[in-house]
């Protein structure tokens, strides 16, 4: 399993640094959690075929998660069609407001009357979302949008004998960050690095149980502050970059 951070900055575009993309490699399929930033240019550049998608799982409907969205879905209705393959792409979004949202943007944009043959949307809820030969994605609520009012999802990932963990964008007061991470011992976990105060919260970070934690969705004013704590975790701790690459 490989994790490629394709976006990491946080609710803006950052010099060297677009908006919440991440990509999971498990065999020569790919899975895409969240898409604010640039897919199609990352996964062109670092030549990763957008055919090879399975599964789309957006954390919550803030724009710097959801935006390429609808481009992701225009290029793998392409791929598809060239396949003559149906519902191979199964796209998991936390609202339904959302999914019509996309939908009727869709087809503000022309798209062709059968083509949403090529894929489905499914409603996020809490537990097992999604498995197939390679993965299965555990979805675990927290409470990012307006304290819960709206829902956001953490995903829990299991491939090829391995955990991973992605937290999306947690509550400012960072008591939803999920209880698992200090009860089960994870391989990766790719955490925000945006929201929480750091220093009010480092000790819950500290009893993480993981072989590498990754933060992403980083601040500047954060990410500085984060920097020279890094040895103080009794584990490795990385603040990722564009594009860099991890095996799980």
């Amino acid at each position: 399993m490989k994790l490629y951070t394709l976006g990491t900055s946080h609710g803006a575009t950052e010099k060297g640094r677009s908006c919440s993309v991440n990509l999971l490699e498990v065999g020569d399929a790919y899975y895409l959690f969240d898409c604010g930033g640039c897919v199609e240019e990352r996964m062109t550049d670092l030549d990763l075929p957008m055919q090879n998608i399975k599964g789309v799982f957006i954390s919550h409907m803030h724009s710097d998660h959801v935006t390429n969205l609808p481009s992701v879905i225009k290029r793998l209705v392409r791929y598809n069609k060239s396949k003559n393959e149906e519902l191979t792409q199964k796209i998991f979004m936390p609202e339904q407001r959302g999914i019509d949202a996309i939908n009727i943007w869709m087809d503000a944009t022309h798209r062709n009357e059968n083509d949403n043959r090529f894929y489905s949307f499914e409603l996020t809820l809490p537990g097992v979302v999604y498995s197939d030969e390679n993965i299965t994605v555990t979805a675990i609520e927290t409470h990012h949008v307006e304290n819960g009012k709206y829902p956001s999802y953490a995903y829990m990932v299991e491939a090829e004998g391995k955990s991973f963990f992605y937290t999306g964008d947690l509550a400012y007061d960072f008591h939803d960050y999920p209880k698992i991470l200090s009860e089960k011992e994870f391989d990766a976990v790719l955490c925000e690095l945006v929201h929480f105060d750091i220093d009010a919260n480092f000790e819950t970070l500290k009893n993480t149980k993981t072989k590498h934690l990754i933060f992403t969705h980083g601040y500047p004013k954060k990410i500085a502050q984060m920097e020279p704590r890094l040895s103080e975790f009794p584990f490795p701790v990385t603040i990722t970059n564009e594009c860099d690459v991890y095996e799980i």
